[in-house]
């Protein structure tokens, strides 16, 4: 005979408590899977927490660093979130005082400003880059971090609030078409920073680069005012990986501003705001602005624009493989040569007598000789002062050369007319 189907009451509570039991610890496994609430990574993440910057929702970022918007307003038709690709980076160009911080406020549609559709960010400023000694400082302060953490603040920041998005991660490890929100990054003022710091801020521009083309972790935004600053990120060896946007000056119609001054002003609404200043204050008389506006424009790209494309014209490396670096040398001696003859001064004067030009090519010669291809085309000014003033260059001369031999290698190859040849901007 069988065991008997009928159990004590005593045997059935024991049975319910143990199924509830299993329960209890299968929803408790669930939970540790699904990522919900484990107390070792909340622990974690909130005490690394303090130590960078969160990513923040970037709306009210980009409001604290646009500052309260006062006297006249204009419509710009720029979107630079329409223009936004899933793996490009995006390079924002605008004149000085143009209002790019405040067109990546405004721009930005109202169901992304707040709310379960809002984007969420870090934003960096290049202009901060000279309060400090080095690019690591910089970047260490830009996000409240530790130096000891070696400049990974961004990438932990990126992958901390990607973690946090604990359902869309576990349904996009599945299969499913929900990924994890893309952590939005604006570096802003960005020639600033690559002026005070080249060669870091160029290889971190790659980095973030990386993150967004083939990580899918991030959307990046690089604000530039000059073409020369745009170049250089289209000259990186993730060139094709940018696409650059430039602001359309705003009609400025239909706004309550002096149409003849905002003319005069390149329609340019920040320049305009401080022409108007001046005049209010009696600094400038009315009818009388052109020459400040000259010289204010002056003095911003002298200050705020590098002067050439930083990093090197990919037609220059290109010339040396498909042909040969003899080849890509001489013609860098011969594009350098070019330049110096034809440098004027005020009075329409030649700087150089054919036989200054000479001995500075000697000097020239003498550095590429021994050189390989990257040794030319990757090394910075102070670089190239320092192997032209071991050739016997004075520092002047040696410097002066440096910036030229730059200049010529951030443009493409001159063709035999010297079209393409550049100069570095005049201070």
């Amino acid at each position: 005979m069988g065991p008997s189907d009928d159990k004590s009451p005593v045997q059935s509570v024991q049975e319910l408590l143990g199924v509830i039991s299993a329960g209890l610890g299968t929803a408790l496994d669930l939970k540790s899977l699904f990522g919900l609430g484990v107390v070792g990574l909340a622990a974690a993440t909130a005490r690394h927490n303090q130590s960078v910057r969160p990513v923040v929702r970037l709306y009210d970022r980009l409001l604290e660093e646009a500052g309260p918007l006062v006297g006249a307003r204009v419509k710009m038709t720029t979107d630079p979130y329409r223009a936004l690709h899933q793996e490009k980076a995006l390079i924002l160009q605008g004149r000085n005082k143009e209002g790019k911080t405040t067109l990546l406020c405004t721009a930005l549609p109202w169901y992304h400003r707040r709310g379960p559709w809002a984007y969420y960010g870090l934003y960096f400023n290049g202009g901060h880059g000279n309060a400090v000694s080095n690019f690591k400082e910089w970047h260490t302060v830009q996000l409240f971090g530790n130096l000891n953490m070696g400049g990974s603040e961004t990438q932990y920041a990126v992958n901390t609030y990607r973690e946090k998005q604990h359902l869309r991660v576990w349904l996009h490890g599945w299969g499913l078409p929900i990924a994890p929100k893309p952590c939005y990054i604006i570096v802003d003022q960005y020639e600033e920073i690559l002026r005070r710091f080249p060669q870091d801020a160029l290889n971190w521009a790659n980095s973030l680069t990386n993150t967004q083309a083939r990580e899918g972790k991030a959307r990046v935004i690089f604000v530039v005012n000059s073409d020369a600053g745009a170049q250089t990120l289209l000259n990186l060896n993730q060139g094709p990986r940018f696409t650059k946007l430039s602001m359309e000056p705003p009609s400025g119609e239909g706004a309550d501003l002096d149409q003849d001054l905002f003319g005069k002003c390149g329609r340019n609404i920040g320049l305009y705001k401080q022409v108007l200043a001046e005049i209010d204050r009696g600094a400038i008389e009315k009818g009388k602005e052109e020459t400040f506006i000259e010289k204010q424009v002056q003095r911003w790209e002298q200050d705020f624009h590098v002067p050439y494309p930083f990093k090197y014209d990919r037609s220059w490396s290109e010339l040396a493989d498909e042909k040969s670096l003899p080849l890509m040398k001489q013609t860098l001696g011969q594009a350098l040569e070019q330049v110096l003859l034809a440098q004027k001064g005020r009075d329409s004067q030649r700087v150089f007598t054919p036989e200054e030009v000479e001995e500075r090519m000697k000097f020239v010669a003498e550095c590429l000789k021994d050189l390989d291809k990257m040794q030319v085309l990757d090394a910075m000014e102070p670089e190239w002062a320092v192997r032209l003033q071991g050739e016997g260059a004075k520092p002047a001369v040696a410097e002066s050369l440096a910036e030229h031999i730059r200049c010529l290698i951030g443009n493409p190859v001159p063709n035999e007319q010297g079209e393409g040849q550049s100069e570095p901007r005049s201070e």
